[in-house]
């Protein structure tokens, strides 16, 4: 019979303390800033009980990114059923992505990276799995689910994904690199213009009827057969 293991339980306030302060000076210095010292300090536990939870600082950082992605991609955990399920899906997940993209902590963080040493690298390249990359596979896997149920065609869901994060970036992404503020800041305006943009984006993804006849095949068969010529694209 083994034997439990007897111990204090884990104390969650001390995770959500630990992550409130990665985040904290992430988001206000940059990932140099980000060291198991300073977290430890800024969320008033001990460097034993940080390196309980988390082995070192590149762990830690992909925790936050994916803490803080998750609040974006959380409406595209479920595969949609119907048009309607699909658009009101995008729309929340883009309206939210921008609303962060438009942040002043987005783009302290930006500029923070930008002006960060050589040492930092392998720092910005787990920011960049755990975001933007990861993000965007969740977004392909997204539009491929989408096009399974025959919703859309979307042969490249890979190029698909990228376009659609483009036409929601515009020139904010311009106006953002050069300290201006984004055109959109209200909630009302912003979530006005990702209806505006999904409604273009499966306009040009929607699966043509007359093509499905021509086949003698249902759309969501063409959508199957659409994609499996197409060899899988590396993200």
């Amino acid at each position: 019979m083994t034997k439990k293991q007897m111990g204090r339980p884990i104390d969650p306030s001390k995770d959500r303390a630990i992550l409130r302060a990665a985040s904290a000076l992430l988001f206000s210095q940059g990932p140099q800033a980000v060291t198991m010292e300073a977290v430890a300090d800024r969320a008033g536990i001990s460097k034993a009980t940080l390196y309980t939870r988390h082995a070192d600082r590149d762990q830690l950082l992909r925790a936050v990114i994916k803490a803080e992605s998750f609040v974006m991609i959380r409406s595209l955990g479920k595969s949609p059923r119907t048009r309607d399920e699909l658009s009101t899906a995008l729309v929340i997940f883009m309206t939210s992505l921008s609303k962060f993209l438009a942040s002043k902590r987005y783009q302290r963080l930006m500029q923070a990276m930008a002006f960060s040493s050589q040492a930092m690298a392998g720092a910005r390249k787990t920011i960049y799995q755990n975001g933007p990359q990861r993000t965007h596979q969740v977004l392909s896997a997204y539009l491929e689910s989408a096009a399974a149920q025959g919703l859309l065609q979307c042969a490249h869901p890979g190029r698909s994904a990228e376009l659609l994060l483009g036409m929601m970036m515009g020139l904010d992404l311009v106006r953002t690199a050069y300290g201006m503020p984004a055109q959109r800041r209200l909630r009302a305006d912003r979530e006005r213009h990702m209806r505006f943009i999904v409604q273009d984006f499966l306009a040009l993804h929607e699966i043509r009827i007359d093509a499905a006849a021509a086949t003698g095949c249902h759309p969501s068969a063409l959508a199957r057969a659409g994609r499996s010529s197409v060899v899988t694209e590396k993200s």
